[in-house]
């Protein structure tokens, strides 16, 4: 258990100084996101195993960083419930780790196609599958 709990600390570890090296170059918001989305996919894996990545987290779609929000898109209202619910808690923590601003939001296809502004990320619609949390001005 040690010996595993070393490996993740120290893949991590690399990530996150990956991520930092890189970060200087990731200006644009969609390319960042799928690069973070990437980091973040192989710790959700790290940590929950292929088989509940596979079911819950496989078929998520990054798709920008927003206000310091990285949005991401779900097939369908349920994952997108699901994922809130259960991950959303872990994926912030683990999100916070690369960058203590960042904050995620998942959507799901049929929202993203009925909803204006996702870019900015404003409120898309009710529930609590797209509430998003806002970062204060003063953070």
């Amino acid at each position: 258990m040690k010996k595993t709990r070393n490996t993740l600390k120290r893949r991590w570890t690399e990530r996150q100084a990956r991520l930092k090296e890189k970060s200087l170059n990731l200006a644009h918001p969609v390319v960042k996101a799928s690069y973070i989305w990437s980091i973040l996919s192989e710790q959700l894996c790290d940590v929950l195993g292929p088989e509940v990545h596979h079911q819950w987290f496989k078929q998520v779609k990054p798709l920008v960083i927003s206000h310091n929000v990285l949005i991401l898109e779900v097939p369908n209202h349920f994952s997108a419930q699901w994922i809130h619910t259960h991950y959303h808690e872990l994926v912030d923590v683990l999100l916070s780790v690369m960058d203590k601003k960042l904050t995620s939001f998942f959507i799901s296809q049929s929202e993203r196609h009925h909803a204006p502004k996702i870019a900015t990320g404003m409120a898309l619609s009710e529930g609590p599958a797209t509430e998003v949390k806002r970062q204060s001005e003063d953070e």
